[in-house]
């Protein structure tokens, strides 16, 4: 039997660090917010990869709720889309990561730490390899899916995306 950690690699590019945004704020109202983008190098993977799958990485540093009550993501199925950046937003974007109602939840006017959330959506069929610039987005004007919390104001500090490229040689 092959052991399969001995077949399948992996690497995460992640955005460049002056393109990390140091806030991002969501309201309970929804409308578009825009991740830094990442751009994966035509050198970033081996030669003659296979690409397996690849999954959305989101990380930031803390996040303050700024509205003086409880605060969470407000809504089930709200999402983070994915998409090369020579497509559209609301034609070539698919869902990256779907966010659960109630989750990020925040004390009134608390601060909390950071986390990373790694998607378990395969998002392969737009992040397709090396060489390419891909844009993420909370996205409401076409898709009408974007990241809403219960209060004003939640703020999420130093926030990276990145991608995890799963591949075989």
């Amino acid at each position: 039997m092959t052991d399969l950690a001995l077949v399948l690699k992996w690497r995460d590019a992640w955005c460049a660090k002056d393109a990390i945004i140091r806030l991002l704020e969501f309201t309970n109202v929804a409308t578009d917010k825009d991740f830094s983008s990442i751009v994966v190098p035509s050198s970033f993977l081996p030669v003659g990869y296979t690409l397996v799958a690849v999954n959305l990485i989101l990380k930031w540093r803390k996040m303050m709720e700024d509205s003086t009550v409880e605060n969470y993501i407000n809504g089930a199925s709200k999402s983070i889309r994915v998409k090369v950046s020579t497509g559209a937003w609301g034609v070539d974007d698919i869902v990256a990561m779907t966010m659960k109602n109630g989750s990020w939840i925040v004390a009134a006017s608390g601060i909390e730490g950071g986390d990373v959330l790694i998607s378990t959506t395969d998002i392969k069929s737009v992040v397709t390899g090396v060489a390419a610039t891909y844009n993420i987005r909370s996205e409401q004007t076409n898709r009408t899916d974007a990241i809403v919390v219960l209060a004003d104001g939640m703020t999420l500090y130093d926030v990276e995306t990145g991608v995890r490229m799963f591949y075989t040689l």
